[in-house]
């Protein structure tokens, strides 16, 4: 399964190097947690501070590496970066403190539901009331421990199941179809255009590295004015972005239903005036942008003829661009919300299909044992592999099982967390989206498990339990996204696939033991209510585990054929795509351009037209040393710029 002939660097994971990594993902992860409890709600939207900590890692880690290049390389450097990352990403930055947000929702829950729920959400309402008021200095830990322990080895599984199928399709996604992950030119680019191997050399940082501050500083000042004006709230609105025409939780889109052009258009909900998504864009390949943008306007020409039919009745009176989206969603005649789901999921399955050969070679390998080529080039052998594969698939569906999911629901969650991560990883191969994986899509399969149940008066413990299992908090663990993105920067940068997994499994490990008790003592001394999040994320219970709520969401029943149809068109493109070199549409792109019933093909459009005359005008060469370092750079630039904005605030918010 390997290349024998090729020559492969060294390892640099040592024991002193294994201590640096565990203090890395210890820090972050304590830091992400900190800085998401203390953040000011405009900076929550913005997610500020924790999402961007890993940036100022990297770039501490570069400083360092330019200062000492003797001992640090750029390959510890990217290590380094993924520890940091993973370490707050692992829990999307907040999975954590919105699963305590659920401890003390399913302890006051409605009847019956608090009653039905497992004690895997905590003890008794008596101690959920100390994590809320605070002030209380000894934590009860034995009356915790059980449900901590529980979602500790819970998070560290969910990596094990994602990462080890990921190394299984690593070759043939980073190494044969070379997917670029538009991504990692974020980390990429700083990391080898000023690795300390050039300075070591007494070489200057390659001419990219210029065109990247350049963007760093253009992002920086260009989100600056906003930033300022949530710091000091006198300051102009320079951009209009506060006004009553745009959308709160979108910076800079504009609210377009609520405009005249709103009135008219059916499906143009959003227009973004955000210079940075438009710059953001351009990383991704001129192809994926193509078929996004084709296919945006595509879907809102098509609604527009379906209201034009006498469907959507009386949508443009409909002012609030999400009420909109709800109706295109799940209402006939397209239910886009279905056919996204469709589509999203299918990108895996389908590419399975297409490659079954390369999977079957694995596990040929796996059964016949590891080669030395296997362990030198791969991230872990594939008996290995698929021996941990297997294994966390036990070991998760006996957790769901103890903690009140019935053993088809637990097949049911893993069958559909799979499918929309798997394609989430593939899909960020080619652009920077992930899979369908918002809150209205996570029950897709397991609402069938329980056919009967559709009532609250119908409602069981299996059913409640097995549904609050499925909720966001609860599977956005494990980001397989990022695990993909970091084999991808490992070979560009030249650290082997076994010393990244072993970097990536280390600060899992760290984290998933260290996040919770943290936690758990943090809110014991301050109190939820007194923290400046507070709680954001208590809705879930009881409309998740509602069933009237999946009556009508991700359609209005029967949505499946909607969703049928969306993988037979995914399936069908993803044929011409490997059938025919010259076919235009990717399946990705057109996933994306159906961008969950909220058509956006202006970013991509502008993006396409730039890179394409880039391209023409000025060669690969301008794309890659000029274009993609400069709007990457933009994009960071933007990133920090809310990190320095959104840590100035935290004396303030923490004070007042």
């Amino acid at each position: 399964m390997s290349d024998v002939g090729e020559v492969k660097p060294k390892s640099i994971i040592t024991w002193r190097f294994v201590i640096i990594i565990c203090v890395i993902s210890a820090i972050s992860a304590i830091l992400a947690q900190t800085f998401n409890i203390f953040t000011p709600p405009w900076a929550q939207n913005a997610q500020a501070i924790s999402v961007n900590v890993p940036f100022v890692v990297m770039f501490l880690a570069v400083l360092v590496g330019n200062l000492i290049p003797r001992r640090v390389s750029m390959k510890h450097i990217a290590i380094i970066s993924a520890v940091a990352q993973l370490s707050i990403y692992h829990f999307m930055q907040n999975s954590v403190t919105s699963i305590y947000d659920n401890f003390i929702a399913a302890r006051t829950a409605p009847a019956p539901y608090k009653e039905l729920i497992d004690w895997v959400w905590g003890p008794s309402a008596e101690y959920i009331q100390d994590i809320l008021s605070g002030g209380v200095s000894d934590v009860p830990w034995g009356v915790w421990l059980p449900s901590l322990c529980w979602w500790m080895l819970f998070g560290f599984l969910w990596f094990l199941f994602y990462s080890s199928f990921l190394s299984i399709v690593r070759r043939r996604w980073i190494d044969i179809e070379l997917l670029p992950y538009p991504a990692s030119y974020q980390w990429t680019i700083p990391i080898i255009a000023a690795a300390p191997e050039r300075r070591a050399k007494g070489l200057a940082p390659e001419r990219r590295f210029n065109f990247f501050l350049v963007g760093l500083g253009i992002g920086f000042f260009y989100m600056w004015p906003p930033v300022l004006r949530f710091l000091v709230p006198w300051f102009p609105d320079i951009y209009g972005w506060s006004g009553a025409n745009y959308i709160q939780w979108w910076l800079g889109a504009v609210n377009v239903p609520a405009t005249p052009l709103g009135k008219k258009i059916v499906a143009f909900l959003a227009l973004p005036t955000n210079m940075v998504q438009y710059a953001t864009a351009m990383l991704i390949p001129l192809d994926i942008l193509l078929s996004i943008w084709v296919t945006a306007l595509t879907v809102m020409g098509l609604c527009q003829v379906a209201y034009l039919k006498g469907y959507y009745s009386g949508i443009l009176s409909v002012g609030d661009m999400h009420d909109r989206r709800e109706m295109l969603g799940t209402m006939a005649p397209f239910k886009l919300y279905a056919v996204f789901l469709g589509m999203g999921v299918s990108i895996i399955i389908f590419w399975l299909l297409l490659n079954w050969r390369y999977m079957v070679d694995t596990i040929r390998a796996a059964i016949k044992g590891p080669t030395r080529e296997e362990w030198e080039n791969e991230a872990l052998p594939y008996r290995v592999a698929w021996t941990i594969f297997a294994a966390s698939i036990i070991a998760l569906i006996l957790m769901y099982y103890s903690a009140g999911a019935t053993v088809t629901g637990a097949l049911a969650i893993l069958l559909t967390f799979f499918l929309i991560h798997m394609s989430g990883a593939r899909i960020y191969g080619l652009s920077l989206s992930g899979g369908p994986a918002d809150w209205m899509y996570l029950p897709s399969i397991t609402m069938y498990v329980f056919p009967n149940v559709t009532s609250v008066e119908q409602v069981t413990a299996a059913y409640a339990n097995t549904m609050l299992l499925t909720n966001r908090p609860t599977e956005c663990m494990a980001c397989a996204t990022n695990v993909a993105l970091w084999f991808k920067v490992a070979k560009d940068v030249g650290v082997r696939p076994r010393d990244m997994y072993i970097a990536m499994t280390l600060a899992m490990a760290v984290a998933s033991v260290i996040v919770w008790p943290y936690v758990l003592k943090l809110y014991y001394e301050i109190g939820i209510s007194g923290s400046v999040r507070g709680i954001l994320q208590n809705w879930w219970i009881p409309r998740f585990m509602d069933p009237v709520t999946w009556q009508t969401i991700p359609g209005v029943r029967p949505w499946w054929p909607h969703a049928l149809a969306g993988a037979i068109l995914v399936g069908i493109l993803s044929y011409l795509r490997v059938r025919f070199i010259w076919w235009p549409f990717d399946p990705v792109g057109v996933y994306i351009g159906v961008n969950n019933a909220t058509p956006n093909p202006w970013p991509y459009f502008v993006g396409w037209v730039v890179k394409y005359l880039v391209v023409k005008f000025g060669g690969m060469r301008v794309h890659d040393e000029v274009l993609i370092p400069l709007v990457a750079g933009v994009s960071i630039g933007s990133a920090l710029c809310w990190f320095i904005g959104g840590v100035a605030a935290l004396p303030k918010y923490i004070g007042g």
